[in-house]
């Protein structure tokens, strides 16, 4: 799908009043998003890039981009989003709402644990 494509989407989206979810969306396509939502997009099951370099995660400016959008962040519980690594603790995931909440406010963070699609 082009961006014009995509746009469309998103604006059909919005119109109807559904979520833009990002969490499986590649980096281009997150910012492109975000500026053509007219209403706040989700993250519905992403970690923080800065703290677990995994392609899944949000970097710093998109999170950024989340209180200008009035989105959320809602961080993943699965070892190898939080951690890099196949163990995890709750304490770990605690510093991606750490994170979140330090670089732009507690009402952009929420609990996306993605229990359902992980093994471990």
């Amino acid at each position: 799908m082009d961006l014009r494509q995509s746009t469309k989407v998103i604006k059909e989206m919005n119109r109807l009043g559904m979520l833009v979810d990002l969490s499986h969306v590649g980096e281009n396509s997150t910012r492109a998003a975000i500026r053509v939502s007219r209403a706040p997009v989700i993250f519905s099951h992403s970690s923080v890039y800065s703290l677990c370099a995994h392609k899944r995660n949000v970097p710093d400016d998109i999170i950024q981009s989340l209180k200008e959008n009035g989105g959320i962040i809602m961080i993943n519980f699965f070892p190898d989003f939080v951690k890099c690594a196949p163990n995890a603790t709750l304490s770990d995931v605690a510093e991606h709402f750490h994170y979140v909440k330090r670089m732009i406010g507690a009402d952009y963070v929420g609990i996306g644990g993605d229990f359902d699609g992980v093994n471990r």
